[in-house]
């Protein structure tokens, strides 16, 4: 059973178009933060440690967690200049981040592990190293 000249060529038509969307979503990937709530978490951090070398990924990767889990209420407080808000938003990524696991060594660049909730994981000791 052969295929006629216009089912090919609008088979190939449809082959190049999924082939140029998928390469356009490969090669253009929007930042993390680009978003508002992103970028306002990420210079709330930066502001509060400014002492800390942070890896850029991990943070945006923290504000990300940050927003899936609900917290814009917290957000919206800390963007209008609530100190409590804003020193929450730097603990958790400090309790998030592997900071404490290196002994607190402000030299070292800090990188996000996951975000950090008592009732997930409630035992993360990092004093308690094997050696």
């Amino acid at each position: 059973m052969a295929i006629s000249n216009k089912r090919r060529a609008f088979l190939a038509a449809v082959a190049a178009v999924s082939l140029g969307i998928g390469l356009g979503r490969w090669f253009y990937r929007p930042r993390p933060l680009d978003d508002p709530w992103t970028a306002q978490t990420a210079a709330t951090v930066r502001r509060l440690l400014p002492y800390l070398r942070i890896d850029e990924d991990g943070l945006a990767r923290f504000a990300q967690d940050l927003l899936a889990r609900k917290q814009q209420p917290l957000l919206r407080r800390a963007r209008a200049g609530d100190a409590q808000a804003e020193a929450w938003i730097g603990q958790q990524f400090l309790l998030s981040s592997d900071f404490f696991w290196h002994g607190a060594n402000a030299a070292e660049t800090v990188g996000y592990r996951a975000y950090y909730d008592p009732y997930e994981l409630p035992c993360g000791n990092p004093f308690a190293h094997e050696e």
